[in-house]
């Protein structure tokens, strides 16, 4: 049964990433000014892990019709490389000083696929995205299985 859902899954990504290929993702300096300055509200833990060579900090946020709305909530983590590696963050409301939920997967270039979850109640979700980056942030528009689309937009740091 596993076995079928990842073909279905795979079957889905190639043909969900060229329609999410064809709406235009906004530009890093137009997001710099539209979207609230990237806070951190839980910084990251001293122990990161083995993979990791660099964290990141930012906001998460509803994309309705490809227009980011004002962020909602807080997000932080780990990465392994922007374009092609390991991701692995928690996030919350920012009403909410502890991490209610957990984003993990893989940076394929500008394509991300992965998943997301409750900590609470350990239901999730399948996940892929569409991004953008430079030297310091990153934007990636995700599609879940079910439910609506969101994005992230961080600032991330290589460790030294």
């Amino acid at each position: 049964m596993k076995k079928l859902m990842v073909i279905i899954g795979i079957c889905f990504l190639l043909v969900a990433m060229p329609a999410m290929t064809a709406i235009s993702l906004p530009k890093m300096n137009k997001l710099k000014t539209n979207l609230a300055p990237i806070k951190t509200t839980i910084p990251a833990t001293d122990n990161p892990p083995d993979w990791a060579n660099g964290n990141f900090t930012g906001v998460w946020g509803l994309n309705i019709l490809g227009i980011p709305t004002s962020p909602i909530g807080w997000i932080t983590g780990y990465y392994q490389n922007i374009g092609l590696g390991k991701f692995a963050g928690v996030f919350a409301e920012f009403n909410e000083t502890n991490a209610t939920g957990a984003l993990v997967g893989f940076m394929l270039w500008v394509f991300f696929i992965g998943g997301v979850g409750s900590i609470a109640t350990g239901n999730g979700t399948y996940v892929a995205g569409i991004g953008v980056g430079n030297e310091t942030h990153y934007y990636v528009r995700l599609h879940g299985i079910i439910g609506p689309s969101y994005y992230i937009h961080v600032k991330y740091t290589k460790f030294e």
